[in-house]
């Protein structure tokens, strides 16, 4: 049945960047016909199978030895697939994925959505259920960006300038775009840099050493999941003794955290 088939495309789609069916809302004559239709319906049959288990169809998909291959890039118009492509986090998994590397995501579940800082120009924008100034976020606003409150005319830059859907239309497949903006924002968005200066205190108080160097480890391991080479910590070691020459070193190794926060080991998957 129809809404098997559709919801494994979905599931598929996002493990895999691209759906069996190109056109995941449109499953019907004027749609695009499925690359490998047996796969599809032998996934939807294994999905009802299961009495509809998310979970399993997870699993099922994530220990295949199509996803576990190294992702190549392919030639344009190949239909293989060949494990997980390399891909910007979403909007929302990108706010939370900075809260998480700073120790300060609140994981309380349920309860009304929240309303988080934004800049005071934009405040006359919302004049129904108007926004609240915040001044200084607590935990309150540091919530998973799931229960993040949407309002249709007061759209946060943060999560418009990397993709995230507008309530206002129904969104199968979001677009990934890059553009020069997304890096101002992240360079100088508050929030990015108040949570980069939790992200330092956190490498610090963590660090297995007293020296730099071993900071400098905890601050990547928490960050991009990897400790640096040599080159990137001999560039991280030479980025602090400049900062600190200018402040001290608190400030210093804040802005190494807001340049790794920054990085494309952090914003991308891969």
């Amino acid at each position: 049945p129809l809404v098997w088939r559709v919801a494994v495309n979905r599931v598929w789609q996002h493990h895999f960047g691209r759906g069996l069916v190109a056109t995941p809302s449109n499953f019907g004559l004027t749609g695009e016909r499925p690359t490998h239709p047996e796969l599809l319906d032998w996934l939807a049959g294994r999905f009802q199978a299961t009495g509809g288990g998310m979970k399993a169809l997870h699993r099922l998909i994530l220990l295949s030895a199509t996803y576990r291959q190294r992702a190549v890039q392919e030639a344009t118009g190949s239909l293989l697939y060949r494990g997980w492509a390399l891909r910007r986090m979403e909007a929302e998994v990108l706010r939370d994925c900075i809260l998480c590397a700073s120790g300060k995501l609140n994981t309380k579940a349920g309860g009304p959505g929240f309303k988080p800082r934004i800049r005071p120009e934009l405040l006359d924008a919302s004049q129904r259920n108007k926004w609240p100034a915040v001044q200084v976020e607590s935990a309150t606003h540091w919530r998973r960006s799931v229960y993040l409150y949407v309002k249709r005319q007061l759209l946060l830059p943060s999560m418009e300038l990397f993709d995230a859907p507008t309530t206002t239309d129904s969104c199968a497949l979001r677009q990934q775009s890059t553009v020069p903006t997304q890096a101002l924002v992240l360079m100088n968005d508050e929030f990015v840099e108040t949570q980069a200066g939790y992200l330092a205190r956190r490498a610090k108080a963590e660090a297995v050493g007293t020296g730099q160097r071993s900071v400098v480890e905890r601050l990547f391991l928490i960050s991009v999941s990897q400790l640096p080479g040599e080159e990137r910590m001999q560039q991280a070691l030479s980025f602090l003794q400049e900062r600190q020459q200018a402040g001290d070193e608190a400030s210093a190794l804040q802005d190494l955290a807001h340049v790794l926060l920054n990085s494309s080991e952090f914003l991308y998957m891969d």
